[in-house]
């Protein structure tokens, strides 16, 4: 076994990794008949949940660089899922609302998403999926920190 296999046999960072790639085939898959993606996922459900989000608080809510907001909302806004509009308290700014056809498909969303959650862990106790909600918000924390300190230098 060379160095990097052994690295990545006991990476966690690895497996967390290859989890979500593996994680966005699945919905993908599952999404391709609403003519959907999963990086869309979070937008429909933050657009449709709380309207009239700036661009820069959506980025930030979803944890993604606003360049690839940016690029995400142009396209949904061509598949006529978000509706941007120009703030009328800053005209610099665009706020996103969901359309109707948003709004449809969120109700697809949400039980897709609790079927998610049950194909992930299945045969899991509820003590160890809590325990894994817990190890897994600890990490999310570290990396978010980690990324704050690194922004602020």
């Amino acid at each position: 076994m060379t160095d990097h296999d052994t690295r990545r046999s006991t990476s966690l960072g690895y497996r967390i990794s290859r989890l979500s790639r593996l994680n966005s085939c699945l919905l993908d898959a599952w999404l391709e008949k609403h003519g959907l993606c999963s990086g869309q996922i979070p937008y429909i459900i933050s657009t449709v949940e709380k309207e009239g989000q700036t661009q820069e608080t959506l980025s930030t809510l979803i944890s993604v660089c606003p360049a690839a907001t940016a690029r995400m909302l142009k396209n949904m806004e061509a598949s006529e899922l978000v509706i941007r509009k120009g703030n009328p308290n800053n005209r610099r700014q665009k706020l996103v609302y969901p359309t109707e056809k948003a709004k449809e498909l969120y109700t697809v969303l949400i039980p897709l998403l609790d079927t998610h959650n049950h194909v992930m862990f299945n045969g899991f106790s509820h003590a160890e999926r809590v325990q894994a909600r817990t190890m897994l918000d600890r990490i999310y924390d570290n990396v978010h920190s980690k990324l704050k300190e690194v922004k602020n230098t």
